[in-house]
């Protein structure tokens, strides 16, 4: 092989690795790890409720009365969905359940900290930032857990 086909190749290589884009799940989670339900209020950098009254399919919280990791929770086919409480124009407020796994948010490249202004578990309100300390990154999955 010579060095003019080797560097053809590998050029092609690094090209399609940069156009292929890598975009990869970065799911957010709250586990509630206590025997008492929980109520999360979720503030959005957006209209949540115009979201909802466009595509309310898309705007789901899926559950499961089980702690489990992401990639288990991944592979169940028909997942639990968590009722939303109270609907603002920015701000969902949900129960979660005891002993429960919730997916708060589906993303590619930890989007959910720009979409999401703060979370508040039991009336104390964390920033995106604050949650990214608090939570448990499990790959490429951030887990937070009620204690």
């Amino acid at each position: 092989m010579s060095v003019k086909s080797i560097t053809i190749a590998l050029l092609s290589f690094i090209l399609s690795c940069c156009f292929s884009g890598c975009s990869y799940l970065t799911d957010f989670y709250i586990q509630n790890l206590t025997g008492a339900k929980k109520i999360i209020k979720i503030n959005y950098n957006y209209s949540a409720s115009k979201v909802i009254n466009n595509d309310p399919a898309s705007f789901g919280f899926n559950y499961e009365n089980k702690i489990l990791s992401p990639k288990a929770f991944r592979k169940i086919k028909n997942l639990k969905s968590l009722e939303k409480i109270e609907v603002k124009d920015s701000a969902i407020v949900l129960e979660v359940q005891p002993n429960s796994t919730t997916r708060i948010d589906k993303s590619h490249n930890g989007r959910w900290r720009y979409m999401i202004k703060s979370v508040e578990v039991d009336g104390k309100a964390f920033s995106p930032e604050e949650l990214k300390n608090k939570t448990k990154f499990i790959s490429k999955d951030y887990v937070y857990k009620i204690e």
